[in-house]
């Protein structure tokens, strides 16, 4: 009875720290792929295929990390960016855009409208777990001044 117990506790806080991932990628075949990947990684994973679908889940639910495609059907990828970083109960979610367009002007509107990584397709599906890691993890700090120890402190 005991290590049952022990058991669901550890599930209970396994679960507690997964992270939510949406992919919004409206090629069926790449958003299964990405979805899977996420999945297979340990992440709770929501998929939509649209930007009207997109910004109807931002809007009842905040993610960890946004993976986003740019030429999206509805709303592009762009005012969907826009829409997560001017959303204050969003402030903390990351945007990794996830695109055919690799133009450079692309790459820069892209940092302009807040993304956190710009990825351009073809990709390594290695190189997005690996980002997605580094910005759950991230994620999880807090940088506010004040937070944390002075400098010249050791703990």
């Amino acid at each position: 009875m005991k290590v049952k117990k022990e058991r669901k506790m550890v599930q209970t806080e396994v679960e507690r720290k997964q992270k939510k991932i949406l992919v919004v990628e409206d090629d069926q075949n790449l958003n299964k792929l990405v979805s899977y990947n996420l999945s297979k990684n340990g992440y709770a994973v929501e998929s939509v295929f649209d930007g009207i679908s997109a910004k109807d889940k931002l809007a009842g639910d905040v993610f960890d990390v946004v993976v986003l495609d740019i030429m999206l059907p509805g709303i592009d990828g762009f005012r969907i960016c826009e829409y997560i970083k001017e959303d204050a109960k969003a402030y903390k979610t990351f945007v990794v855009v996830l695109t055919a367009r690799g133009e450079p002007l692309d790459k820069i509107y892209g940092n302009i409208v807040g993304a956190d990584y710009y990825l351009t397709k073809p990709f390594s599906v290695a190189k997005l777990m690996d980002i997605v890691k580094e910005l759950t993890v991230l994620r999880d700090k807090d940088f506010r001044v004040g937070s944390g120890d002075q400098y010249g402190k050791n703990s």
